[in-house]
């Protein structure tokens, strides 16, 4: 009986390390923020389906309450895309005029602000591994 849960212990507290050492904890940092204009939505996806289907693996909303905001995030190792909008009108959706342009800023990993963002997870993903401390991601009127 001890040893069995000696045994049951021990792979306990290897699954605990094992889980701690693939994910990590860094800071997604907004940029170009428009202070006191609606709240900053931040969407995390973990893959193209995640994306294309609009279901992020997270999704947080910060105050505009600076010109640059942050927060931090725990992901196991992987590559994301993560999106951002600033909600200036409060209704938790990103609005289009009747051409299908934003009418809210915006941005998105491995995204300049020129042009049109890509619709393609490949093009935007971004790695999370042990060397990720910040993701930077300016917002932009299009």
């Amino acid at each position: 009986m001890k040893k069995g849960l000696i045994f049951l212990c021990f792979v306990f507290a290897f699954s605990v390390c094992a889980f701690s050492q693939n994910t990590r904890t860094f800071t997604i940092e907004i940029t170009n923020v428009v202070v006191n204009n609606g709240n900053i939505i931040i969407a995390v996806f973990g893959s193209a389906e995640e994306f294309r289907n609009e279901t992020p693996t997270q999704a947080f909303s910060l105050p505009s309450t600076a010109t640059a905001v942050r927060q931090e995030v725990t992901l196991p190792y992987g590559e994301y895309l993560i999106t951002s909008f600033q909600d200036a009108n409060g209704n938790n959706d990103m609005d289009f005029n009747f051409l299908g342009i934003p009418k809210e800023i915006l941005g998105m990993t491995n995204w300049n602000g020129r042009g049109f963002p890509s619709r393609n997870f490949d093009r935007h993903k971004v790695p999370v591994n042990a060397s990720t401390t910040v993701i930077s991601i300016g917002l932009f009127k299009i």
